[in-house]
């Protein structure tokens, strides 16, 4: 059986549309983990971050246009900071080009985050 290298298109078809829809869903995914985590109403954080329950339903539709003021609005209401990480690239030709990796599929794929980070999720880390 042939493998099959998918980087190259990763490479070819990653836009930067695509790249802020992708951090809007990790950041989504986030805040609802919290949520749940603290048993926070969808109405207690729009209180807690000063928004309309309008407003914050449009924000965790996956708003990619999201700006750094609404992120830190999550990270106060939620009690968290939210970090960014940078994972090697998958493409050795676009060495700027990073991992396709997400939040979602970091904490189902061992190894993937470092200790100190992955205890927010449910599997292990494993170092090699």
């Amino acid at each position: 059986m042939n493998k099959v290298d998918l980087s190259d298109f990763y490479a070819e078809t990653e836009t930067s549309e695509a790249r802020a829809y992708e951090h809007a869903l990790d950041i989504e995914f986030i805040v609802h983990r919290e949520m749940k985590r603290l048993g926070l109403s969808k109405s207690e954080l729009a209180n807690r971050m000063g928004i309309s329950l309008q407003s914050l339903s449009k924000l965790l539709n996956s708003q990619p246009n999201m700006t750094l003021k609404t992120i830190a609005k999550f990270e106060l209401a939620l009690g968290i900071k939210i970090v960014p990480q940078v994972i090697v690239s998958y493409s050795k030709e676009l060495p700027f080009l990073s991992s396709n990796y997400s939040v979602r599929e970091q904490c189902t794929s061992p190894g993937i985050l470092p200790a100190e980070l992955s205890a927010d999720c449910d599997v292990p880390f494993q170092s090699e």
